[in-house]
């Protein structure tokens, strides 16, 4: 069983092959395009992709075809930055349970037989997924996994239709009906216990609420649906698709079209749009609101359907994906049927779709801190992530400070626990003190390199000194900033080797046309060169902050790191010196903080551009026009 994945540093990429494919793309992404659209059209996408909305989810499980999985496979190994390796048998066998499994019932729970299964086929069911699509073998090994599958479904299914049915009355049911009952990972209960669990829960709510039969009638064909073996053939090739990629590619995924929000959910820096409700929480008979409520929607409510699609036995991402409210068929109402403690029937609201207002307001991408030191005063910058135009916003702030007088002594990047965001969030960062600088060289799967530039802000840029604070959390976009100042003597970096994800993700409509995948299409260095995917950054000056077990290079499927050509612009090598303190160092929100800023002052005052080699050039990197990309 799994949930949505929350990988460290995740991020949007762009949707690329659009001019291939002709096909379209969700709203979401459109709109995201036409905020990069310089990035967009160097894909050949922009004005050639038609808009779609995210799909209703079908209540079904994902399938694939024996040709339509291997087409994927096929598509994904093609596109990955570096040639793809074959997947450990055991992890995949193990990931691809997970997959199969949305409920706990199938695949995950400690009495299915299928990770047995799953272990001993495991390397027949790569090496046929790896083979060509115009292979006409028709995939044996999935067809050998798919019959345990569908007789150990028929077992649980007798074991629910017999439960018994909870006693307690209409109240009962309803807590019942609304109550949590499936576990994330690790699944530990049984799963005919959990059959006869929700089987006695489904009879209870069917005897007192029923007017809401269509929620049973979901249930019943969700939870334990009656498939012909060829279906659950191809329940077993979706399952291993979805195993496979990330297998090859540490933050690579493919989803259904049904299921599609799940590659876009975990990008901190995205703009998610209008929605039903934020959390939720699956329950036996539908979906409970837990925070966020769209109007007239409250939380707590159980939600029993929305614009006619039953939410029970979903999966968790069907179940994300519904909460979207982009509008199909030009509707204006999304109609959500609910169920409220106490009430004896269910009701439908109608909740207003309006896609251009934003469910939340928007907030600065940072945090500010003053603190006092010595003569004068260190901002420190809280950067939480990285959105787009992070750049644009930290420019205008020291606009606005500039211009009311208000000149800090330094300023201090606190990058610490940032996942990472938008490549052009940090090129726009990177521009506030280095405007224009040719910064990352960036390598695709051919050989061919593009170099992305330092934004150019019209007004805001910082000349004075600059410092970065980092963590084993520091990744992607936001080791980008702390590394392209760092590369270029700008600034110091403080704290802990971070992360290490040198790499760039992009999103593309599969060519089979059922799902989307996100692939590793490039992976970059920092602009002297040094190979960051891998590796990480060492500060210049070390300092005991929180650092995670799980770091880039221990990651399944993580690419190797890439040294690339120096692009440096020699004359805009150095800056000033950090400030001395002096001893005279103000309160902090926290300790490391203030360690962080003690360190930097007591350091002899020296300027980067000493360190240069007078008449040193950087290696020269063939030409190339700049972009501007997603990254995670």
């Amino acid at each position: 069983m799994r949930q949505v994945s929350r990988v460290l540093g995740l991020a949007l990429g762009l949707l690329a092959n659009a001019s291939e494919s002709g096909r379209s793309r969700p709203p979401l992404l459109a709109k995201l395009g036409e905020q990069l659209a310089p990035a967009v059209s160097d894909y050949g996408a922009g004005e050639h992709c038609s808009v779609r909305p995210l799909k209703l989810p079908t209540g079904l499980p994902a399938m694939l075809t024996c040709r339509d999985a291997r087409r994927i496979i096929t598509e994904a190994r093609a596109r990955l930055a570096t040639p793809a390796v074959r997947p450990d048998a055991r992890g995949f066998a193990t990931a691809t349970a997970g997959w199969l499994d949305p409920h706990g019932l199938w695949a995950a729970a400690p009495d299915a037989p299928m990770r047995g299964v799953l272990a001993k086929h495991a390397r027949e069911l790569i090496a046929e997924l790896e083979a060509s699509p115009r292979d006409s073998s028709e995939c044996a090994a999935s067809l050998r996994v798919a019959r345990p599958l569908q007789k150990w479904v028929e077992t649980l299914r007798v074991v629910y239709d017999a439960a018994p049915e909870h006693p307690g009355g209409a109240a009962a049911a309803f807590e019942l009906a609304s109550a949590s009952v499936f576990q994330d990972d690790p699944v530990t209960r049984p799963g005919r216990a959990l059959a006869r669990d929700v089987g006695g829960r489904a009879k209870a709510f069917a005897r007192h609420f029923p007017k809401a039969a269509a929620a049973r009638a979901a249930l019943d064909e969700r939870l334990l649906p009656r498939l012909a073996l060829s279906d659950w053939q191809q329940v077993v090739l979706a399952a291993a698709v979805r195993a496979y990629v990330p297998a090859v590619d540490a933050h690579g995924q493919w989803a259904p079209l049904d299921e599609e929000w799940s590659l876009y959910a975990v990008d901190a820096a995205l703009d998610v749009g209008p929605r039903l409700w934020g959390r939720m929480m699956r329950t036996a008979l539908g979906i409970r609101v837990l925070d966020d409520a769209s109007p007239p929607l409250a939380v707590n409510d159980l939600v029993l359907s929305v614009g006619g699609i039953a939410t029970a036995g979903l999966s968790v991402e069907q179940g994300e994906q519904l909460s979207r409210l982009e509008a199909v068929g030009g509707e204006a109402v999304r109609d959500v049927v609910v169920l409220r403690a106490g009430e004896s029937e269910s009701i439908t609201l109608g909740v207003p779709i309006d896609e251009a207002a934003p469910t939340e307001s928007k907030s600065a991408p940072f945090e500010i801190e003053t603190v006092k030191y010595a003569a004068g005063a260190v901002v420190v910058v809280g950067l939480r992530d990285v959105p787009h135009d992070a750049g644009e916003e930290l420019a205008a702030w020291i606009a606005e400070r500039r211009s009311s007088g208000q000149q800090p002594s330094a300023l201090l990047l606190d990058l610490r626990g940032n996942g990472g965001g938008s490549i052009d969030g940090a090129a726009g960062v990177i521009g506030v003190f280095l405007p224009g600088v040719p910064i990352f060289p960036l390598r695709r799967r051919g050989g061919g390199i593009e170099i992305q530039h330092a934004a150019r802000p019209p007004e805001g840029t910082w000349s004075g000194p600059v410092a970065t604070l980092v963590d084993g959390y520091t990744a992607s976009a936001a080791e980008m900033i702390a590394g392209g100042l760092s590369a270029y003597r700008r600034g110091s970096v403080i704290g802990a080797r971070t992360f290490g994800k040198g790499c760039v993700q992009e999103y593309f409509d599969d060519l089979s046309g059922v799902g989307v995948l996100r692939l590793t299409t490039m992976v970059f260095s920092l602009p002297d060169g040094s190979p960051l995917q891998g590796h990480g950054l060492t500060p210049t000056l070390p300092l005991q902050v929180g650092s995670p077990r799980e770091r880039e290079l221990n990651l399944p499927g993580a690419l190797a790191a890439w040294a690339g050509p120096d692009v440096r612009r020699p004359t805009s090598i150095g800056g000033p010196p950090w400030p001395p303190h002096a001893g005279a160092l103000g309160t902090c929100s926290d300790a490391t903080l203030c360690a962080a800023l003690r360190r930097l002052g007591a350091e002899p005052a020296r300027s980067p551009r000493a360190a240069v080699r007078p008449g040193a050039a950087p290696r020269r990197a063939a030409p190339s026009v700049a972009v501007g990309r997603g990254v995670d």
